[in-house]
């Protein structure tokens, strides 16, 4: 007689895998959004480099769609796995430095703003990333002015997309330097001034630190 298959195991929303060395991943409805949301990423790259701008403009949809999808089901369906928790930002990450740079060199953003944008979230994820790896703790959340800074790339990326994929239309070069340029200058503003608040976090965090290289602190 063949032992009853647990809980986990009859969910239909979910494939788990089994490696050798006993890690078990769980491939939930919401990771297999993540993942497909990762593999249009080069689809989106491949339509914009051969000026197939419309459908770029759908697969960027598509993937905006499942990003909030994969959300809603990770809390509705309590499917949040750490898997999940992985890669999840590292595709938002992934389509939004994509997007900035291919657009940036077919000319659609600024390449100053762009190498801005990208340089400080390097910048800032390896500092996190030195500060967990030397005191054991990270950095809390985004603050208020880190929202802002993302809602502002978000925002610039999305206007940049769509006159880019519209520049044909009359309407749209006379309205980019009313729209797009004030767009770019708050990006840019948000994005340094959000940059230096999280230094200042870091700052305090390490003032508050005794002995990190000798003594592991407890992550927050």
């Amino acid at each position: 007689m063949q032992p009853p298959a647990d809980d986990e195991s009859k969910a239909p929303s979910r494939l788990v895998v089994a490696p050798e060395h006993g890690l078990r991943i769980t491939m939930t409805l919401a990771n297999q959004l993540t993942v497909f949301r990762i593999v249009l990423i080069p689809v989106f790259v491949l339509l914009l480099v051969y000026d197939a701008r419309v459908c770029a403009l759908i697969v960027f949809i598509v993937t905006c769609i499942s990003d909030s999808l994969d959300g809603y089901i990770a809390r509705s369906w309590q499917q949040q796995t750490t898997l999940g928790a992985v890669l999840d930002p590292i595709a938002d990450k992934l389509l939004m430095v994509t997007t900035f740079v291919t657009l940036a060199v077919l000319r659609a953003l600024p390449l100053s703003l762009t190498i801005l944008l990208v340089s400080r979230d390097v910048i800032l994820s390896l500092i996190f990333g030195l500060v967990l790896f030397t005191t054991g703790r990270r950095i809390t959340g985004p603050t208020v002015l880190g929202r802002a800074a993302i809602f502002g790339q978000m925002a610039t990326v999305v206007l940049g997309l769509v006159f880019y994929v519209f520049a044909e239309r009359p309407l749209f070069p006379s309205l980019r330097p009313f729209v797009l340029t004030p767009i770019f200058v708050i990006t840019a503003v948000l994005a340094v001034v959000a940059g230096v608040h999280y230094m200042y976090q870091v700052v305090r965090l390490l003032s508050k630190v005794k002995e990190p290289f000798e003594r592991r602190m407890p992550v927050q």
